[in-house]
């Protein structure tokens, strides 16, 4: 049987462990009535419009699952009619879920008239905790820090205020340093020491060692990311540089991931630390941010880079290292041999890892070793080669070569190839260039996947803004008659561009029909509701990770995710992202961030947290979630109210921790019943 995500699911804080519950612990039983309704409230909320006669009717039903997603719409979409009904819920609901959803909504709106409403809703431990997270939304709009920390009331309510601070221009450093040394609670010690790391905060130096030497694994490490020499100034430093080593013995890994790159903050100096901590060292993300550290604390010499190269043969370790060695400058006295082989190397991430740090050389010879590689059999390592030799820390280029790279990259047959050399132009688009963009948008109409459209109107709408009036009459004319796409997304890119002026006036294109919607209800919130949840299983090469899924607050998403998954979408696929002691990213089809199915699907943005083991749907700006998600090794509170959570991980912890980037993600498919 499934696990009951609605009576409790583990969620952690680092170290520190919460029961976390998205859904009340009440099972519920949908009538055809309110089925109806929440149909039609997913409608609304996927169409992004103002209906407030469905809102209305949502908010009067007597399942408060179903009221609490009436308010969230009211402020995922926006509709003002109703903020003055969410202010009154805030703080006059008799339902806590009800008024905690109010105050999120407020936030999500950025609605300022609600700030008075939010500040009282601090003195209720119902809502606090929302509240705070809205008010830090609004930041200086909704008045001084100082003033809403002296209306909160409860431990959780303080902490969650301090994890938003930094969302005031004036940053309240004495306050904060007062908050840890007088906190009642781990989550208010945590909840300090995270945001003066955070933000970078010299007031945290007076605390850092303190905190580090937390019981807490979780305070430990964000207070170890004071330690850097930039927040440890002057004879601090001394004090910090030597617990550092300390740390670099620790027994929690993420702890051991927060010194190593502090510590690599020292330069040079870390050097004799880290390469007698590579001894020791088990932990495989440890290793390869050792790695990845290296271009920063080595001298020119391949002693201790070959060292490192000839202990550890994984793959992300070496792949760091290779970059790190072009940024220590030590890849001209690596042998020879070594060098040779990686241009050529069987693995298309090992090139484009040689593409990368060659990039980060400023050369005519660089860019010409990175050019070479623009004819490779692996279309990522195509888009690798436009991304290193464009921006404006690139290698040098030869003009003649880059155009006709650029060119024949628009004519590639990978539309992420097509993809990158579009965004490239855009960096420098003209008018001239806009003859390249319809071109590119005209071939790409033939792809499955948008990206290379969009890409091709972003450089479309960069080309008007900055030269409007320099465009040929012939492309003018060829925009004009350039039938709309039906993509709200492509729409949007180019709402400035007077010449696609008639793409605004598309009528709204067909939706899904309602029926479409009453299915989800039927087959994801109601079983939820029920104590059945959707629930996958993430097959890795480190064991099986289990995830439930949010059937209430995210229903459009986990049904989503779990059709694709029941498609086999997922097999064969890699982890292609992760970053130690903060996510594991997979679900590209590419491998290399760019893919996705073809399509985007709307945020459903919720009130859960970004708490360890959080499951989270990755974005490339909003409403663009396709089918990359990640994993949340450690809380990230700056993520909260963001990126949609659609679940949670409740068991394989201990394989969620262990993923490597570049791990094999075998698989991902629904548990049944």
């Amino acid at each position: 049987m499934r696990s009951a995500f609605v009576l409790r699911a583990t969620a952690c804080l680092g170290a520190v462990c919460v029961m976390a519950t998205s859904s009340p612990a009440q099972r519920t039983t949908l009538d055809a009535r309110a089925a109806r309704t929440w149909a039609s409230l997913l409608a609304v909320a996927d169409q992004r419009v103002a209906d407030t006669s469905t809102v209305d009717s949502a908010l009067a039903s007597p399942i408060v699952q179903l009221r609490a997603a009436a308010v969230r719409v009211v402020g995922l979409n926006r509709i003002e009619a109703r903020f003055a009904t969410a202010r009154t819920l805030v703080v006059s609901s008799r339902d806590t879920v009800v008024a905690r959803d109010a105050a999120f909504a407020l936030g999500l709106a950025m609605d300022t008239a609600s700030c008075g409403a939010l500040h009282n809703a601090l003195g209720d431990s119902r809502a606090g905790v929302a509240a705070a997270w809205a008010i830090g939304e609004m930041g200086d709009r909704c008045g001084s820090f100082a003033s809403h920390f002296q209306k909160a009331r409860g431990t959780t309510v303080r902490a969650a205020l301090l994890r938003v601070a930094g969302k005031w221009s004036q940053f309240p450093d004495s306050l904060v340093v007062a908050a840890y040394r007088a906190a009642a609670s781990v989550d208010e010690r945590w909840a300090a020491v995270y945001t003066l790391a955070r933000n970078r905060r010299l007031s945290g130096a007076s605390l850092a060692v303190q905190a580090s030497r937390d019981s807490v694994a979780a305070i430990r490490e964000v207070a170890t990311r004071l330690l850097t020499v930039a927040l440890q100034p002057g004879p601090d430093s001394l004090a910090a540089f030597a617990r550092l080593g300390d740390l670099l013995r620790d027994v929690h890994p993420h702890v051991r991931v927060a010194a190593v790159r502090s510590i690599a903050s020292y330069r040079a100096d870390a050097a004799p630390l880290l390469e007698k901590a590579w001894t020791a060292e088990r932990d495989a993300n440890v290793r390869v941010t050792m790695a990845q550290s290296f271009g920063t604390v080595a001298t020119a010499t391949s002693a201790v880079w070959g060292i490192w190269w000839r202990s550890d043969t994984t793959h992300m370790v070496r792949r760091s290292l290779i970059t790190s060695a072009w940024l220590a400058g030590a890849i001209d006295v690596l042998q020879q041999s070594i060098v040779d082989s990686l241009a050529t190397h069987p693995d298309y991430r090992m090139r484009i890892a040689m593409i990368d740090g060659a990039a980060t050389q400023r050369s005519e010879r660089n860019a010409a070793a990175i050019a070479a590689r623009r004819a490779d059999a692996d279309p990522r390592v195509r888009a690798a080669v436009l991304s290193a030799l464009s921006g404006p820390n690139a290698p040098l280029r030869d003009s003649q070569m880059w155009n006709a790279m650029l060119g024949a990259a628009r004519q590639d047959d990978d539309v992420g190839v097509r993809q990158a050399a579009l965004e490239t132009a855009s960096r420098t688009a003209g008018a001239a260039d806009a003859h390249i963009a319809l071109a590119g948008y005209l071939r790409a109409m033939r792809d499955s996947a948008s990206d290379a459209r969009e890409a091709a109107l972003q450089l479309l709408a960069t080309a008007w803004q900055r030269d409007s009036l320099a465009f040929a009459d012939s492309t003018l004319n060829s925009l004009r008659q350039l039938a709309p796409s039906p993509d709200p997304l492509l729409r949007q890119r180019v709402r400035l561009l007077t010449p696609l002026a008639h793409w605004r006036s598309l009528a709204v294109p067909p939706v899904p029909s309602l029926a479409s919607y009453e299915r989800i209800v039927r087959d994801v919130i109601a079983p939820t509701l029920r104590g059945h949840p959707p629930v996958l299983s993430i097959q890795t090469v480190r064991g099986p990770v289990r995830i439930v899924l949010d059937g209430v607050q995210s229903p459009m998403t986990a049904d989503h995710l779990t059709r694709l998954a029941r498609d086999g979408y997922f097999r064969d696929l890699r982890f292609h992202r992760v970053v130690p002691a903060f996510v594991a990213q997979g679900g590209d089809p590419r491998g290399d961030g760019s893919g996705g199915p073809g399509f985007a699907i709307r945020d459903e943005l919720n009130r859960s947290a970004y708490l360890r083991g959080a499951v989270g749907m990755a974005l490339s700006g909003p409403d663009t979630g396709g089918s990359q998600f990640f994993l949340t090794l450690a809380a990230q509170p700056h993520l909260d109210g963001h990126y949609t959570v659609f679940g949670r991980v409740v068991t394989g912890l201990a394989a969620m921790d262990a993923l490597v980037q570049g791990d094999a993600l075998r698989n991902i498919s629904p548990v049944p019943e």
